[in-house]
């Protein structure tokens, strides 16, 4: 409406809205532990999650993990702050909350507000529904089943007020991403596969040590106390490791609430270390490590090439569709398309592919889908990955498109060099793009 179309802008205007949205994140983790502990404790936890190396760069990001983070605190701060949470016991296990006092009326209000809010989080994020489930049934036991009916309903109603983009904007019933997403999940579970370890090892992951470490035994540790909030992070926690699928992202939703109970138990397992020589110098050392990191982070993006070579189809004019042409090391990277405006399903066309069929298939995809709401145009630009045999690549995508020409190349950036050179199974994306003169069928040989 005001006339920014650049793809590269509108997305910089996207990323300024999720910063200033992912400042809840730091908002609400500081008041959760300001009511749950210290000041001291507070500062600590706002510092880590505003300067935690990673968040910066994630929280900015399309995410749905991190765009998550805020309804879930600040439902849970909400029932912290309002609603009368008791002492109940399980077998010899007392859980407490040190709150309980505070509110001897309860606030069925916030009960109902909070309920809403942690909904919608499930809406962003369908794994959340575990964590809020079990928030529910803290309340069950530490308040009220009435307050547990109410909770569960509500988040039910936020929930289902997510549904609406799937009835208005893609036109069919509540619920079907939810049941699509599910049954690739069933399908394709296996096909991510990763270590139980993978998550075991998160807090060292995304908080360097000895840091990392001390929050892990204070979370541990401080089960009892703060059972509203390590309670339900257990439980996504478990939940994760028990799924075949294991990528250190899924778990990113519960960083907070880890860094929330790690730092308030790790300050009470640590009260007569405070004043040692190597709990400061541990502390010391991770924010030169993590500051270090920081800088890193929040001036690099990865997959630059992927993106580059997306805006310079924009910023061409004349894209109809592309070809991700690829060898088998880095077989097919999806690519960012926002960027390139090409509002239509490109192809992907693999070393050790059936050449012939493939174009032959792509005449048929264009006429096949030419009403789906992403449309598999006929292409007029190919993408070709690497270097490796790249004039043999060319060669061979010229039998069919006799009239190829080369247009550029995208070099990737610095930090995808760095990662290739750490890990060579990080591919390093270089984009050739090459270009026919105008829209057209393949050209294909009888035998």
């Amino acid at each position: 409406m005001v006339g920014i179309v650049h793809p590269g802008t509108q997305m910089l205007l996207v990323r300024i809205i999720h910063a200033g949205y992912s400042v809840l994140t730091v908002y609400y983790s500081y008041k959760i532990t300001e009511k749950l502990s210290t000041r001291r404790n507070a500062i600590t936890v706002g510092l880590l999650m505003a300067f935690i190396a990673i968040m910066p760069n994630f929280s900015v990001r399309n995410l749905v993990e991190v765009v998550c983070m805020p309804p879930l605190l600040a439902g849970v701060y909400l029932l912290l702050k309002r609603v009368s949470i008791k002492v109940f016991s399980i077998g010899r296990f007392r859980l407490e909350s040190p709150v309980s006092v505070n509110h001897p009326q309860t606030s069925w209000s916030a009960i109902t507000i909070a309920g809403i809010i942690m909904g919608l989080a499930i809406g962003i994020r369908f794994q959340t529904g575990l964590f809020v489930a079990c928030t529910g049934f803290v309340l069950l036991f530490q308040h009220s089943f009435r307050a547990f009916v109410v909770f569960g309903f509500m988040a039910f109603v936020g929930f289902f007020l997510t549904q609406i983009d799937d009835v208005l904007l893609w036109g069919g019933e509540p619920f079907q991403h939810l049941r699509g997403y599910m049954e690739y999940n069933k399908e394709n579970a296996h096909q991510y596969p990763g270590s139980p370890w993978t998550y075991l090892s998160l807090i060292t992951i995304f908080i360097l040590p000895p840091v990392g470490l001390f929050l892990a035994v204070g979370f541990i540790s401080s089960w009892r106390k703060i059972a509203i909030i390590v309670l339900p992070a257990t439980a996504f926690i478990a939940f994760h490791l028990l799924f075949p699928n294991k990528q250190e992202r899924f778990i990113l939703p519960i960083l907070p609430f880890i860094v929330i109970a790690g730092t308030i138990g790790w300050s009470e397992i640590s009260q007569k270390w405070s004043t040692s020589r190597w709990h400061s110098i541990s502390w010391k050392s991770f924010w030169i490590l993590n500051t270090i990191g920081l800088l890193v982070f929040c001036f690099t993006y990865t997959k630059k090439s992927r993106v580059e070579s997306m805006i310079y189809l924009y910023e061409a004019g004349n894209c109809s569709n592309f070809i991700v042409e690829y060898t088998h090391k880095n077989s097919g990277a999806w690519m960012p398309s926002f960027y390139s405006k090409c509002n239509a399903t490109y192809y992907f066309f693999g070393k050790d592919d059936n050449s012939e069929a493939i174009m032959q298939g792509i005449p048929q995809a264009a006429k096949a889908t030419a009403n789906d709401i992403m449309p598999r145009s006929l292409p007029n630009y190919i993408l070709f990955y690497d270097d490796t045999e790249l004039k043999e690549r060319v060669s061979r995508m010229q039998q069919y498109y006799p009239e190829l020409t080369f247009r550029t190349t995208i070099e990737p950036g610095w930090f995808d060099v760095m990662l290739h050179a750490l890990n060579p199974k990080n591919s390093l994306e270089k984009v050739h793009i090459y270009s026919t003169p105008r829209v057209v069928e393949p050209i294909h040989f009888e035998n």
